[in-house]
């Protein structure tokens, strides 16, 4: 397959994406602005509404890989489309701490019968397109962050509710692409395959497995950091949210601009997946050094342009590497495990970022990040081993 050949309905898949991000991205920038500031609430209870919101996800993400290997993707990301619109619509339709609250918390759990079948798809649908196709997911839903923080802001001042609408609808949107636009009929395994595949998971494809879900628990526990601590002390520091806001702006288009790059990085010194991961950390690390020296505003600059190089590198191969790794019939199973241990690290980071934040601060957060980032080397060079030892010679190659 020429490398530009991508199959009509992976493009399908990625193009909903892309609008539903767009929505998405109008919205959660926005949460605890909204609750603080229209709905009366402290911003301890908006964190615990997140919170609450992160772990609703991390259970949906096991439970609806499980379920895509039994029904079907397609079916588990229709379901999930259907009621990711439904829950954000009532927000907008009934703007009240007494709806919003609940219908976030369920968002969490309805996300996750949308984007865990939607790595399985991809996978499914593209087989022979190996990282190519988790990458295009990756730069698309980037890109839609990009536009939707962009007009997020503008939206917001002319009314809240608005944003929630408009969210709602990308969902409904990508559910009648799905619906009327993917000619993709599911295949759940008979059980047979299912037991046969079961038997496989408890080999050394299951503790390959481990070492994936453990080391990109660890990266996001410090990449995570970014979100919820930078911020704070870059205020502190005398920068407005504007300065900070920029960041992800450039972020995104980094993540757009600089393909041809990643991909000149990869096929020239990354050929494996296990290389990719070393080096993403390294660069990560580098980045969180450069803040560690509370440089002025053009080291962040520099931090988030090394940072974006080391993501590109590490966030669309690790489910990439576990679709690879996956035994016919568990394809959902892998994602799932991926995509909740991606939210475990989400929920962690905050928690230990905060409170190294409170009796440290901002100069111990980054050195709490580099310490995540050497435990998931650690985690990441057990993967190299057990996937050489479980697969064919030569099948780790990370296809670009």
């Amino acid at each position: 397959m020429k490398k530009l050949d991508i199959p009509r309905v992976v493009i399908i898949l990625v193009v909903g994406g892309f609008i539903n991000s767009v929505g998405n991205s109008l919205m959660w920038p926005l949460n605890s602005l909204y609750m603080h500031n229209e709905l009366g609430r402290t911003l301890t209870e908006a964190g615990i509404v997140l919170a609450l919101q992160a772990a609703c996800a991390l259970i949906g993400q096991f439970l609806s890989g499980f379920i895509v290997d039994r029904v079907g993707a397609r079916k588990v990301m229709i379901y999930g489309l259907v009621a990711s619109g439904a829950v954000v619509g009532l927000i907008g339709l009934f703007p009240s701490w007494e709806v919003y609250a609940p219908s976030l918390i369920l968002f969490g759990l309805a996300q996750a019968f949308v984007f865990v079948p939607l790595n399985a798809l991809i996978r499914l649908v593209w087989p022979e397109g190996g990282r190519r196709g988790f990458n295009l997911l990756y730069v698309f839903n980037n890109a839609g962050v990009a536009v939707g923080t962009a007009l997020g802001g503008i939206v917001a001042q002319i009314s809240f509710t608005s944003v929630f609408l408009l969210d709602s609808a990308t969902f409904f949107i990508y559910l009648l692409i799905v619906i009327f636009g993917l000619k993709y009929k599911d295949q759940p395994q008979h059980k047979e395959v299912q037991h046969q595949a079961q038997r496989l998971t408890q080999d050394k494809g299951f503790a390959t497995l481990m070492a994936l879900s453990g080391g990109i628990f660890l990266t996001w526990g410090a990449y995570i950091q970014l979100i919820t601590i930078l911020p704070v002390v870059m205020n502190g520091m005398g920068y407005s949210l504007p300065a900070y806001s920029i960041l992800w702006t450039l972020n995104g288009i980094f993540i757009v601009a600089l393909q041809p790059v990643i991909s000149w990085v990869i096929n020239k010194w990354a050929q494996t997946f296990q290389r990719q991961f070393y080096l993403a950390l390294v660069l990560l690390a580098v980045a969180f050094i450069i803040l560690l020296g509370n440089l002025p505003y053009a080291s962040y600059i520099l931090a988030i342009f090394i940072l974006t190089l080391g993501e590109m590198l590490i966030l669309p191969a690790v489910p990439a590497a576990a679709a690879q790794l996956a035994p016919l019939g568990k394809e959902g199973t892998y994602q799932g495990v991926i995509a909740a241990a991606a939210s475990g690290g989400r929920m962690l980071g905050p928690l230990l970022g905060g409170l190294v934040y409170d009796f440290g601060g901002g100069s111990k957060v980054w050195v709490l990040s580099l310490l995540f980032l050497v435990a998931a080397a650690g985690s990441f060079s057990l993967y190299g081993p057990l996937e050489k030892r479980f697969n064919h010679p030569g099948k780790e190659k990370a296809t670009f």
